[in-house]
């Protein structure tokens, strides 16, 4: 089975392996086929990089597909001589 990453609806990231995963300072963490291990998306969490649930008591709202942030319009101010 391969390694997937998933997103739970406005919650942590899913990370099911066989995946090895590195924090910047190089240490790393095995998740071993069929293993999860979930991690934060939320930002609040006291387990970072883990996910403890925190997303909950804080109203965690997350874009639910890979579309693009919408942009919001900008209106074109024209100065005119006085």
């Amino acid at each position: 089975m391969p390694a997937s990453i998933r997103m739970e609806p406005n919650g942590p990231y899913v990370v099911t392996g066989p995946i090895t995963i590195a924090d910047v300072d190089g240490n790393e963490i095995h998740v071993e086929e069929g293993h999860t291990v979930k991690l934060c998306r939320c930002g609040h969490s006291g387990k970072k990089p883990y996910c403890d649930t925190t997303h909950r008591r804080v109203d965690f709202v997350s874009r639910p597909s890979f579309l693009p942030e919408p942009v919001e319009k900008t209106k074109s101010w024209v100065t005119q001589p006085i």
